[in-house]
């Protein structure tokens, strides 16, 4: 049965950006990344993992994780839509169960990736729900090419966005060793992949996700960079 032996968080503004629209959980089994965008991008984030750590407080199984995600969804499309602003929220959220309850399950929606790193290799083992995701998923582009796409930040799905969402359910097959990275795109948006893979790799949760915030800002730190690492036993 996977466990988590260690785990850690960062979240940071970078040089750039006037503000930081990223927010992050780690509640028990529960992590979670979660980017805002548009005027309220910040309370978005903010207002999404609340509800999402609330809901599944409440209903600490599969059912309640992908409910609690609908439950943010909803908060969100109520405050955005009230306040009248475009804006929402990327989620990313993985909740480590046990194999009594079906084994470690990702739901995602937005371009906030999830990794897997084992034996020295990153797997992106989520689908960014954008138009440069589509592109690469189509063949009419390359990930490095996606980087710098024109329409690299238009989601097409994401928090807020509508008052119901589908997001991707993903059953994940962990093993002791491996790691998990959690992370909003900013720590992707600039740095090269060798850079992110070593610094990932680096002994300890604490040192690794400060290492990787230290890669964002170091490639040019032009968005909010969060990440969370999680070692598996």
């Amino acid at each position: 049965m996977s466990r988590v032996v260690a785990a850690a968080t960062a979240s940071d503004q970078g040089p750039v950006r006037e503000s930081n629209q990223d927010a992050v959980l780690a509640d028990g089994i529960l992590y979670a990344v979660a980017d805002g965008f548009g005027v309220c991008g910040e309370h978005a984030s903010r207002i999404a993992l609340e509800v999402l750590a609330a809901g599944f407080a409440a209903a600490p199984d599969r059912a309640g994780l992908i409910e609690a995600v609908q439950q943010a969804n909803q908060q969100v499309w109520d405050f955005v839509t009230g306040d009248g602003a475009v804006s929402g929220a990327t989620l990313t959220a993985v909740a480590l169960f046990g194999s009594e309850h079906g084994g470690p399950l990702a739901v995602n929606i937005g371009d906030s990736p999830l990794h897997l790193i084992r034996d020295g290799r990153m797997d992106q083992l989520t689908d960014d729900h954008s138009v440069a995701g589509e592109l690469v998923r189509a063949g009419e582009i390359t990930r490095d090419e996606a980087r710098s796409h024109p329409q690299r930040h238009l989601l097409t799905r994401a928090l807020g966005i509508g008052p119901r969402i589908q997001p991707d359910l993903l059953d994940i097959d962990c093993r002791p060793g491996d790691r998990l990275l959690i992370s909003t795109d900013g720590l992707f948006a600039a740095a090269a992949d060798a850079a992110i893979v070593d610094a990932a790799a680096t002994a300890g949760p604490e040192a690794a996700v400060r290492r990787l915030v230290d890669v964002a800002n170091d490639a040019g730190g032009h968005d909010n960079t969060t990440v969370v690492v999680i070692d598996i036993g």
